[in-house]
């Protein structure tokens, strides 16, 4: 609201075109955010990865960062995140030029991450093999999947230590991506405070920054002069100890093939 009292103009024409233009990004987001299903596709992603962080065949780094909202008009527990603020819990995926492909912002800062994978339609793209080549990388508060790489905790080897240090590099560019989000628009930035929306309205002005932030890399907009890009709404979490854990085999196939010399 501080462009409202600069430019005179009232808040309600300000709070309006908001929502107007909050409309419009989220109608065209599948224009702008979108993960590709075809080889070529994958086969592009797989290597812009390969050649900024040597990883093989990975085709989307996946995180979540949380955006501080205010109160919720209901239920307001189900809001407070385990740093005990009220917040949207946001999962992304993006590439390695840090452009998002895919983007869920519907649930409540309590909401568990493995949750929203699970009940996502990246989750159904990859777990139904319609993406049936390469793997996302992802922290360890993720199940390890075949399609779906995490850390190697407990490096006993230089093979796996190697593994470790690779998959730590190809999988913090989501966080620089998530960083970046918030250095180009600070009204989702923890430093600028609290989205001064409800839920629904907050969810949906994530899409649409997610929107702008793919259009400002299409289009070679110069980074804010942050450069560490330090993503403020990443909340550490505890490791993945469900019943999805059958990547196994591909991880250690994948430590042997590639991180062994």
């Amino acid at each position: 609201m501080v462009n409202a009292d600069v430019h005179n103009i009232s808040r309600p024409s300000v709070s309006k075109t908001t929502s107007d233009v909050t409309s419009c990004l989220k109608r065209v987001c599948r224009n702008y955010i979108k993960m590709p299903t075809d080889q070529a596709g994958l086969h592009n992603i797989m290597r812009g990865f390969y050649e900024k962080t040597n990883f093989p065949n990975v085709v989307g780094a996946i995180d979540g960062t949380h955006i501080r909202i205010k109160f919720p008009a209901e239920d307001e527990h189900l809001y407070v995140n385990r740093k005990n603020y009220l917040s949207i819990n946001v999962q992304a995926v993006c590439d390695s030029s840090m452009k998002f492909l895919n983007i869920v912002a519907k649930y409540p800062g309590a909401t568990h991450d493995s949750f929203i994978l699970t009940n996502s339609n990246i989750y159904e793209l990859f777990d139904s093999r319609e993406i049936g080549i390469g793997w996302l990388l992802g922290d360890s508060g993720y199940p390890l999947r075949p399609w779906l790489m995490t850390p190697m905790l407990n490096a006993s080897t230089e093979a796996e230590e190697r593994y470790k240090t690779g998959h730590m590099r190809a999988r913090c560019v989501v966080e620089r991506s998530f960083g970046l989000l918030k250095s180009r628009f600070r009204c989702i930035d923890n430093s600028a405070g609290t989205l001064l929306y409800g839920a629904t309205k907050s969810c949906d002005i994530t899409v649409g920054v997610a929107v702008l932030h793919n259009m400002c890399i299409n289009h070679g907009i110069p980074l804010p002069p942050d450069e560490n890009h330090c993503d403020r709404g990443h909340i550490a979490r505890q490791q993945y100890v469900g019943h999805l854990n059958d990547g196994a085999t591909v991880r250690r196939r994948l430590i042997n093939g590639r991180f062994s010399q």
